[in-house]
């Protein structure tokens, strides 16, 4: 069996994925062909033995899915009991944790609203402890958009389906587990090493040993992104593999323990060290590949690498299948995976250095399909940023972060050297490189690629390292010239695609239209929502446009908006301008009359006024403007200067209206008698002084798109607004219900596509 695991994985990460009935008997009868051909081969018959029983068993696990919840309909309130299952989780306002119901054995996500919290709220809390939950289940939040962030998604891949938002005064717990105690040390060693050290060094600390950056800075943290170095701040392989020598330098040459005394120690204390670490897909890898290492060692045993990755792989399938949907998981194996095929030509390089930049080469390499697929942008110089803080983090962070935690109980005089470095040195150096080559920085934006392209890019890859491990370098050049053309075609995509998409941005209670026109001929915005929210502490964080607007644009590999329209200079129109003058290209700008108190001198240069009867022509398409009718700034209310456009895709007409109310509504029909509107966007997001009578049996739309926050505060749209619509007879579409909406045309034809049914 030797040799022979890798595939055992690839055929349980196939049972798992594939969905098809098809799919696993077809590979069950590859794994028949197999046996009968090779039988007489040593260990054919338990190859084939384990693989079927990984196919049957990872085939027929039941789905994926929740036995608490049953439809999507609201639900009661109803009372939960079950036991906390991971460490608590402290915030400054909430408590959160995993709770394994009694009865079902689902996990629950509780999130408990505790105001400040304080010891006696941790206390209340803690693993093994038996919970009375009363409270509403909830499905966690969807993605509402293309290209964001889905949480639930997220929580499925950890197995939890529902959640529970409660006060502390609906629930109560009591007990606790062995684990607690464990946690209980880990939390008196985070607050003693937050007594002996600086916040900054302490941060860097629970970051690089304990596996938390969240009280690293978020510039910080972003930077690290972008140049794709976010592996040194998630505690890996790298940081596992040091403190591995680090410990075993010290049993075994200042303690002088024997070698076989180190490796037993080392084998107790990492899962330890796991637990410590949050027990992250990649930490647990690390650990678990060096334990069965170390139990191969000890037995005198030798197995291929890859074996050993593989058994780790399925190990920790077995124990949780859903691990294959972990991003962690994924990059972690891969990487490795990676790593130990290309030995071959590590093994010949002539230095650290020349291994460095190849390990560095190969992992990023590696990496890209999953960035892509699930980022949108790789960055083209983070091998050269890898070659520098790889070998930093390596060779001094993070062995002086170990030290900061041995050192703790000495005396300042140990612990002071360490503080300096961090608070003085390390930090203010990071922020000055990444200040300094900020211009430099190259973020290469191709947007989700295919599936087709992942797997392609994948078999490309493996041919390229064979040929550059043979030394055939001619056809490796070759090879790699592939691969960056399967990058430059997927980013070229959009130029051969003959249709076009009009997406309506679900951005809460606002307004954020993108077009794109067929082969790319041009990107038009209409409108850069801001949502305004009561819990949004600093005025300079903009989630609408880092958590919606940004995400969608990357994944469709839009960096340049040629044409942006804001239809007036509220905020909840106009409230995202500056994050995307900052963040993308905007070749021109369109704006109403009432625009100099709210740009900047600079944008006059690429900005040209819209009002009544002038025509935006963008290749084939042209864009007429109905209203406003008047130049100058001759009316306050910013909703009656609204920019009102007019246009026509795949046979279909369009009319966006902004925030223009009945009497804007009344202004432009006097002007326009005969105008008629296959799809309306609604008016002022639906609210009751738009959409009049007179402007509906005017239009006579098939379709009305009402952008609105879910739950908002102004009761938008209106009943009155919504019962107008019906009694013409209009299919209405809302962003609050719908998520985002996307019209997908040709050129005389047209489909409505929606997030949600």
């Amino acid at each position: 069996m030797k040799g022979k695991w890798h595939y055992i994985l690839l055929i349980a990460v196939f049972s798992i994925w594939n969905q098809f009935l098809w799919g696993w008997l077809g590979l069950g009868a590859f794994l028949i062909f197999y046996y009968m051909r090779y039988k007489e081969k040593p260990g054919s018959w338990l190859f084939f033995f384990i693989s079927s029983i990984v196919l049957i068993y990872f085939s027929l696990l039941p789905s994926f899915e929740s036995a608490i919840w049953e439809d999507d309909s609201p639900q009661d309130h109803s009372t939960i009991q079950g036991m906390i299952t991971s460490n608590p989780e402290i915030k400054e306002d909430y408590i959160s944790f995993t709770l394994n119901e009694n009865h079902t054995n689902e996990k629950i996500m509780v999130n408990v609203n505790s105001g400040q919290t304080n010891s006696n709220h941790v206390l209340s809390f803690q693993h093994g402890g038996n919970c009375k939950v009363t409270g509403r289940l909830q499905l966690p939040r969807q993605a509402r958009n293309p290209g964001a962030f889905d949480y639930r998604s997220y929580l499925k891949a950890m197995g939890i389906y529902v959640q529970m938002n409660v006060d502390q005064s609906e629930i109560q717990c009591e007990g606790r587990d062995w684990l607690a105690y464990s946690f209980q040390v880990k939390d008196n060693l985070l607050q003693h090493l937050e007594e002996r050290y600086r916040p900054v060094t302490y941060h860097w600390i629970q970051a690089l040993i304990f596996g938390d950056k969240d009280l690293l800075s978020e510039e910080m943290i972003q930077e690290f992104q972008n140049w794709n170095l976010s592996h040194l701040l998630a505690i890996s392989g790298l940081h596992v593999g040091l403190i591995i020598f680090f410990f075993y330098s010290f049993l075994n040459r200042f303690c002088k323990i024997s070698i076989e005394k180190s490796k037993y120690i080392l084998m107790i204390f990492l899962p330890v060290y796991a637990l410590f670490a949050n027990g992250n897909p990649p930490v647990l890898r690390a650990v678990l590949m060096a334990e069965v290492l170390f139990i191969f060692s000890i037995m005198g045993r030798r197995w291929p690498l890859t074996d050993v990755v593989s058994m780790t792989a399925l190990l920790l399938l077995l124990h949780n299948p859903l691990l294959l949907y972990q991003l962690g998981f994924q990059f972690s194996f891969i990487v490795t995976f990676a790593l130990i095929l290309s030995k071959g030509i590590l093994s010949r390089l002539p230095s650290f250095f020349w291994s460095s930049i190849y390990i560095s080469f190969i992992s990023q390499l590696a990496i890209i399909p999953l960035q892509l697929w699930n980022f949108y942008y790789i960055s083209p110089l983070s091998l050269f940023a890898n070659l520098f803080f790889v070998p930093y983090f390596s060779a001094i962070v993070i062995p002086l972060s170990l030290l900061a935690v041995l050192f703790s109980w000495l005396p300042p005089i140990f612990t002071a050297p360490i503080d300096f470095y961090f608070t003085r040195l390390h930090e203010p150096l990071l922020f000055s490189i990444f200040h300094y080559v900020k211009d430099a920085q190259l973020l290469w934006i191709i947007g989700k690629i295919s599936l087709i392209t992942v797997m392609s890019y994948y078999v490309g890859l493996f041919m390229f390292m064979k040929l550059l491990e043979n030394n055939r370098r001619k056809r490796a050049l070759i090879t790699s010239s592939f691969l960056v053309m399967l990058l430059i075609a997927e980013q070229l995509a959009p130029y051969l695609d003959n249709k076009g998409t009009v997406t309506v941005l679900d951005v809460g209670q606002g307004d954020t239209f993108i077009i794109e026109l067929p082969n790319r001929k041009g990107i038009m915005m209409i409108d850069a929502a801001k949502e305004m929210s009561l819990n949004n502490k600093d005025e300079k964080m903009n989630p609408t446009a880092e958590y919606a607007i940004k995400p969608f644009l990357w994944s469709r590999g839009i960096t340049t908006i040629d044409h942006l329209v804001i239809t007036h200079f509220d905020q909840d129109h106009f409230g995202s301008y500056p994050y995307l003058v900052e963040n993308f290209q905007i070749q021109h700008l369109y704006t109403n009359p009432a625009y100099k108190e709210f740009l900047s001198p600079k944008a006059y240069s690429k900005h040209t006024v819209l009002t009544s009867d002038m025509n935006l022509n963008i290749g084939k398409y042209s864009f007429h403007v109905l209203y406003p009718h008047k130049q100058g700034n001759s009316e306050l209310n910013q909703n009656q200067q609204s920019i009102v456009l007019y246009t026509e895709f795949g046979g279909r007409t369009f009319l966006f209206t902004g925030d223009i109310g009945s009497e804007g509504e009344r202004k432009m029909l006097e002007k326009y008698p005969s105008l008629q509107a296959d799809i309306l966007k609604v008016g002022h997001h639906g609210s009751k002084y738009s959409t009049s009578d007179s402007f509906l049996q005017s239009l006579q739309p098939e379709y009305a798109i009402i952008s609105v926050g879910e739950h908002n505060l102004y009761g938008h749209p209106s009943p009155e607004t919504i019962k107008r619509l019906q009694q013409q007879q209009v299919q209405i579409l809302r962003t609050d219900l719908n998520g985002a909406i996307q019209y997908r045309f040709a050129k005389n034809s047209g489909t409505f596509l929606t997030m949600f049914p």
